[in-house]
């Protein structure tokens, strides 16, 4: 077996570690955008949880669109804060023991695909359903959410 010896002149040996440190922090950074974008989603949860729409809201651009498709077809069931507002009010009175948890995720940039799993309690009986729902966010903060058609978990 023959070894292939290869010879790094002075300026290449400088540029191999900075290479590798950039590689490294790159990685990191996107690994940090990936935490930061669950943690922004996973406060959402939180506050949806406790029906505090108020700190819904804080994690919400003033402009923030709630989707959903149904049928094959995206409609907007909200534009802004103060319609989602509205929709939440309505929403948790219709379901007062609503909650939900993140049962898995995938992070791209400032995109997080969510398998959620919803709960509703009705008559004492404790039911659940899962649903696939993308969130968007710019600055930190959600610009859109989009909910799939839910099915069983």
């Amino acid at each position: 077996m023959k070894i292939t010896v290869i010879r790094m002149n002075a300026s290449l040996r400088k540029a191999v570690p900075l290479l590798l440190l950039f590689v490294l922090l790159c990685f990191q950074s996107h690994a940090q955008q990936a935490s930061v974008t669950l943690d922004r989603v996973a406060s959402f949860m939180q506050a949806y949880n406790a029906h505090d729409i108020d700190a819904m809201l804080l994690n919400m651009s003033d402009d923030v669109k709630w989707f959903n498709v149904a049928d094959n077809q995206l409609i907007a069931e909200t534009t802004d804060k103060k319609q989602l507002y509205e929709a939440m009010q309505a929403h948790f009175k219709a379901k007062p023991n609503a909650r939900s948890r993140i049962k898995d995720s995938i992070a791209l940039g400032d995109t997080l695909g969510v398998i959620e799993e919803a709960f509703s309690d009705k008559n004492g009986i404790t039911t659940s359903q899962c649903a696939m729902s993308i969130y968007q966010l710019s600055q930190g903060l959600i610009i859109s959410i989009t909910y799939y058609a839910a099915a069983k978990c």
